[in-house]
């Protein structure tokens, strides 16, 4: 009895301390060097510095366009950089001025930890006061692209603050905790076990409910048509995601299946991608100059 009774506090001991390790890695993410700027692909740009409502620095770029329809945000996974999508959504200029920024804890900006949407909402909050702030695009409208946790946090953005006019998400995760035990997938069923260590630890140790940043319970509120983009044959988060956010979503919605992996982007260079996401953000998103507003 007392050597089964150690072996099961060994076993707890080991669970703990590696779901200790393996958390602090996730949410201390590596960080990714730049490997392009606009003005490799021949575009203009500025280096902007965001200020989060928690006092973060976060770096970006912002590329003007003259005779911009609005402003894109762009939003880049995990764990990523703003350079990683500027190829991908590039083709949006020059109907749209662009802006691209490192998610706190990423690329150039500040802070040591992601919070996987529990904070990042308001590094969305900052640049949509950026575009406000400028004499030239004070009166544009907002829009939002977000890959993967880029749209994950697009969405919880949208319904928290007034002011964006369009979401268009890509590979976005409906659920944050089943994303969690999808993380320790290659440990079996001790996936469950780790999971749920996970959780408690973040509560009490990292001082995070990651059972709040989901998008599906912030979705409902949104004020702003939305494009779901998802893959069929995505290997990390399932196209079940895609199904719930959209049955979730008020209207206006769209929902388009797709082709290829969570980390391939390869459609975002085809002809149909660009002409469907352009569409989308030119139906919705109007500069107000040319609307009146």
């Amino acid at each position: 009895m007392k050597m089964w009774l150690r072996v099961l506090i060994d076993a707890v001991i080991v669970i703990i301390t590696l779901t200790i390790i393996l958390g602090w890695r996730a949410i201390m993410p590596v960080r990714m060097p730049l490997s392009l700027l606009p003005s490799d692909m021949g575009l203009p740009y500025e280096n902007i510095v965001l200020k989060t409502e928690d006092g973060k620095n976060l770096k970006g770029w912002f590329i003007p366009s003259k005779t911009e329809k609005g402003v894109i945000i762009c939003l880049h996974g995990y764990p990523a950089n703003k350079s990683d999508i500027l190829p991908v959504v590039s083709f949006l200029y020059p109907e749209f001025s662009l802006l691209l920024f490192d998610f706190r804890a990423h690329g150039e900006s500040e802070g040591k930890i992601t919070y996987f949407g529990l904070k990042e909402f308001m590094d969305v909050k900052a640049a949509m006061d950026f575009i406000k702030s400028r004499e030239e695009t004070k009166n544009s409208k907002i829009g939002i692209w977000g890959y993967s946790l880029g749209g994950a946090v697009g969405i919880i953005a949208s319904a928290k603050y007034k002011g964006i006019d369009a979401l268009v998400t890509d590979s976005a995760f409906a659920n944050f905790p089943e994303m969690v035990t999808h993380y320790y997938k290659n440990l079996g069923p001790l996936k469950y076990i780790f999971s749920s260590f996970s959780r408690i630890l973040g509560r009490y140790v990292f001082h995070a409910d990651f059972t709040k940043n989901s998008p599906e319970y912030f979705i409902d509120k949104i004020n702003c048509p939305i494009l779901i983009i998802h893959s069929v044959e995505d290997d990390f988060v399932p196209y079940a995601h895609a199904e719930r956010l959209f049955n979730k979503a008020p209207q206006p919605k769209e929902l388009w299946k797709v082709e290829g992996k969570h980390t391939g982007l390869d459609r975002a260079f085809t002809g149909e991608y660009q002409d469907a996401v352009n569409g989308f953000f030119l139906r919705y998103l109007k500069n107000s100059a040319e609307s009146g507003g």
